[in-house]
């Protein structure tokens, strides 16, 4: 009858030995070690010391069986695999094999160390509760061993199983302190997984709300725009052998559209274009918005920078780029402004980024200023801002002008690495 239940852990990651010790790791390694010292150093000694060759070959045949236990454990995914199955009979006759080896060679400090390496397979196998009582039933056998094999001085057999408590007690801590670090690595590897999985699922999220915001601006800017123009033109087809002047009128109409919608095609391509980041590029790039703005649309722009270089990580910088560049553009659009200011500033608290305009301002109370402002698109503007880690926010009045800002908090950790 096996001396445990042949039940591994069933809520213990590592009860798969194979999984939590790969073959050839230092733990399988210095198993393989003390099984070959323990049982090949009293069989040295005794053959120096003249043991018969009944007792030399007892021995051998013991020591055979109990080494291809345990070393075929450590060394052969077949014979784990078997023992795996059935942990309790493979624990269960390393322990005889081993009392065996202590009955045949009397041996009271090296050979009781063959059964710590079956120990530290139950500790790994199975339920601490388990593998405490592989421990006791490990230490009872050494007892009997030696006193079978005619250690009969209280005082050494003493010795020997306190010794050997204290080792199993040792080992038995160690072990347990590896698994809690491996299973904390691997919980660590699959959060770290999980949160790559997470990541990949945000970006591809946020992509498809981006494919999403450009066919909304295609559709309501250039299709409605070349669909205007093909009406003007076709009804200038229409009118031109009976009504040659109202031709004309529709073929203007229908030339102005045309700069309308190639002006569209402009902002858009300018909002679209890929603005290259690195750590410590955002004041360049928001400083190159404000002039390619100015230069594009002939509205006055001024820049403004104050405080401590700005360092974001790419990610961040990319979105603080994109507020800025939709706040230019709804400018253009919306707020019929003279003058633009593009600013940037920080302390030890905060980075603040500000796109402000002397436009038409509208009334920041009413409800569509929570949503839409023909087309302002503060959803989007908002939830860049959230992928930022930063808080948008808006101030504006009727006739006033608009000024849109962006808090971000101040990383302080990485201000310290910079």
């Amino acid at each position: 009858m096996s001396m445990v239940a042949e039940k591994t852990r069933p809520d213990d990651p590592f009860h798969d030995h194979h999984d939590a010790i790969p073959h050839g790791s230092v733990l399988n390694v210095s198993g393989v070690l003390a099984a070959l010292v323990s049982v090949g150093l009293p069989l040295a000694t005794g053959v120096i010391e003249g043991w018969s060759l009944l007792r030399v070959l007892t021995y051998l045949v013991l020591a055979i069986g109990f080494l291809g236990l345990v070393i075929g454990y450590l060394v052969s995914s077949r014979i784990m695999i078997w023992a795996n199955a059935r942990i309790g009979l493979f624990l269960t006759l390393s322990g005889l094999f081993g009392a065996a080896l202590l009955v045949i060679s009397g041996e009271t400090r090296t050979q009781p160390l063959a059964l710590t390496v079956p120990f530290v397979i139950a500790v790994l196998s199975l339920a601490p509760r388990q593998a405490s009582w592989v421990g006791v039933s490990y230490l009872m056998l050494i007892l009997g061993g030696l006193w079978l094999g005619g250690v009969r001085v209280p005082e050494v057999l003493f010795t020997a199983v306190a010794i050997y408590v204290s080792i199993f007690l040792f080992m038995y801590a160690v072990v347990q302190i590896a698994l809690t670090q491996a299973q904390q690595r691997q919980q660590a590897t699959a959060l770290a997984h999980e949160n790559a999985r997470l990541a990949r699922e945000a970006g591809a999220a946020a992509t498809l709300a981006e494919r999403n915001r450009i066919a909304r601006e295609l559709h309501d800017t250039i299709a409605q725009g070349l669909t205007a123009i093909t009406m003007q033109l076709e009804a200038a087809q229409r009118a031109f052998d009976r009504d040659p002047e109202r031709a004309r009128v529709r073929l203007a109409r229908a030339h102005e559209l045309a700069r309308t919608t190639l002006g569209d095609v402009r902002r858009s391509v300018w909002t679209l274009a890929e603005t290259s980041l690195s750590d410590k590029q955002i004041d360049f790039v928001l400083q190159q918005q404000a002039r390619q703005f100015q230069d594009r649309t002939g509205i006055a722009t001024t820049w403004i920078y104050a405080g401590p270089g700005l360092a974001l990580p790419p990610e961040q910088a990319e979105q603080v780029a994109r507020i800025v560049q939709e706040a230019l553009v709804n400018i253009e659009k919306h707020a019929y402004a003279r003058h633009v200011e593009v600013g940037l500033e920080s302390d030890e608290a905060v980075y603040r980024v500000w796109v402000r305009d002397d436009g038409v301002g509208f009334d920041a109370a009413l409800p569509v200023a929570s949503t839409h402002r023909g087309g302002f698109g503060l959803i989007s503007l908002r939830e860049r801002a959230r992928l930022a880690g930063g808080d948008l926010q808006l101030a504006s009045r009727v006739g006033g002008g608009t000024t849109l800002s962006l808090i971000l908090p101040v990383d302080q950790k990485r201000d310290e690495e910079r």
